[in-house]
């Protein structure tokens, strides 16, 4: 087996070494083209990454003087050779990015190649402090929550995060305030500065984690979605549920084939909406009502503004940072606990119990007893999607999921006169045909009869119209 060549001049030798060691952190290769480790998605040809080591030599290794016998040796061994050694050239790429916290190595070696670790030690934990302490944190956390259970909650979960961080939670704290300035916002930004911003991305709602190309998102640590809000059952929903119970999903990069990515993601979730769309029993999101006086036009805002004017220079401090991540890491757990498991039953906030006496199957109950009490088996979707909207106070997107429960069917039908075709939601076992609604216990009816005699005035009267 060839091996790399050695230079007769020991200076020169050490230098080509410190040189390779770096070459080799900085590229990868695969398929005879090679990729920078933090571009993978971009081909370089050999000619664009001889430019670019020049330059990086320049930037990287200022102490040393390249003359061109070094240039050209670095070039032979990191590109050329065959070597046993991992860190004197450029690396076989499996073709595979993972998030894999805790390992400071961009580049994991195995089975005679290398995947790429998308996750960045965060510079703060290389500094040596020995304090562990909160700081000004545990004010700020006191202040968002007000409420000592919901904290400590909140608490336990992100020291699990960090304290496990190659692991994941299966449940995700949701931050819901009606007013805004309630310090949301910055709990997240705080948060990033934990995990490494390297390792954590924000986003508006859930269109970029579950979009076709989501796997940037999903190799993040610390994924941030603020403004959330879901229709029940919808794709988006499912998806979200899917990413935060499982550790390994499908998931595509534009210019590269969809592949199975482990991810290790904790979520953390913002919004200034009630989430009535969480269903009844849901274990994946622990709803934290943000509700104190500091907002944005409250009787505490202005104490509240210098506590956050307080935090902020206390989070420009690394130190700082360091300080609040030794405590964290230090925090001891209780028993009752669980990052895997959400007692919903035990643990349900008050918000959240709120939440499940509006949610979903609530409405459909309601909604049920109103269609039977006046023995509705047909109904046009404009007057239920109204009825749903403003008398139930639940949205109108649910109209198709709910009826669906019920077991009713949607019909493109005339009926009364119409020119046209409008939709028809229709009872379980019963049929419309040429204007008349049919099924059993019933004689053929026209449907403006039906509607006429079984429609109650205040269903008649509202109509929702797109």
């Amino acid at each position: 087996m060839t091996t790399y060549n050695t230079t007769t001049d020991p200076i020169l030798e050490n230098n080509i070494q410190t040189i390779c060691r770096s070459v080799a952190r900085w590229f990868i290769r695969k398929d005879n083209k090679f990729y920078d480790i933090n571009r993978p998605t971009t081909p370089l040809s050999r000619r664009d990454v001889e430019q670019m080591m020049i330059l990086r030599i320049r930037n990287h290794h200022p102490e040393i003087e390249p003359p061109n016998n070094l240039i050209k040796g670095v070039f032979r061994r990191a590109i050329d050779d065959l070597s046993t050694r991992e860190d004197q050239s450029i690396a076989v790429w499996a073709g595979e990015v993972n998030c894999i916290p805790g390992n400071a190595d961009r580049l994991v070696f195995g089975d005679g190649a290398v995947t790429i670790n998308s996750w960045h030690q965060p510079a703060y934990r290389s500094l040596r402090v020995n304090e562990a302490e909160y700081g000004i944190a545990d004010e700020f956390f006191a202040a968002i929550f007000p409420r000592a259970a919901e904290r400590e909650m909140f608490l336990n979960w992100l020291a699990w995060c960090l304290q496990n961080e190659s692991d994941k939670p299966t449940w995700a704290p949701l931050l819901y305030s009606r007013s805004k300035g309630t310090g949301k916002s910055t709990l997240c930004q705080l948060l990033a500065l934990l995990f490494g911003e390297d390792n954590s991305v924000t986003q508006n709602n859930v269109d970029m984690l579950t979009s076709r190309f989501n796997m940037t998102a999903l190799r993040s640590k610390l994924v941030i979605s603020e403004e959330l809000q879901l229709r029940p059952g919808s794709r988006q929903a499912t998806m979200l549920k899917s990413y935060l119970t499982e550790t390994t999903t499908l998931s595509e990069m534009k210019g590269r084939e969809a592949e199975r990515v482990k991810q290790s993601c904790c979520f953390i979730f913002t919004t200034n909406h009630l989430p009535t769309w969480i269903e009844e029993g849901d274990r994946r999101f622990y709803v934290i009502e943000v509700d104190h006086a500091g907002h944005a036009s409250g009787e505490k805002a202005s104490e509240f503004t210098a506590l956050i004017a307080g935090l902020y220079d206390y989070m420009g401090d690394p130190a700082d940072i360091a300080k609040l991540h030794a405590a964290l890491m230090a925090r001891s757990l209780p028993d009752s606990f669980s990052a895997k498991s959400l007692n919903v039953s035990i643990q349900a906030t008050p918000i959240m119990l709120r939440i499940n006496a509006a949610s979903e199957r609530t409405v459909l109950t309601l909604l049920e007893e109103e269609l039977n009490r006046h023995g509705l088996k047909a109904m046009p979707e404009s007057n239920l999607a109204a009825f749903i909207s403003q008398s139930l106070k639940s949205s109108i997107g649910q109209t198709r999921h709910l009826m669906a429960e019920l077991g009713w069917t949607k019909f493109k039908v005339k009926w009364g006169g119409a020119t046209f075709s409008k939709a028809l939601w229709v009872a379980p076992e019963f049929s419309v045909n040429q204007g008349y609604l049919q099924g059993p216990g019933m004689e053929p009816v026209k449907i403006d009869d039906h509607l006429n005699k079984a429609m109650p005035d205040e269903l008649k009267g509202i109509e929702y119209i797109d």
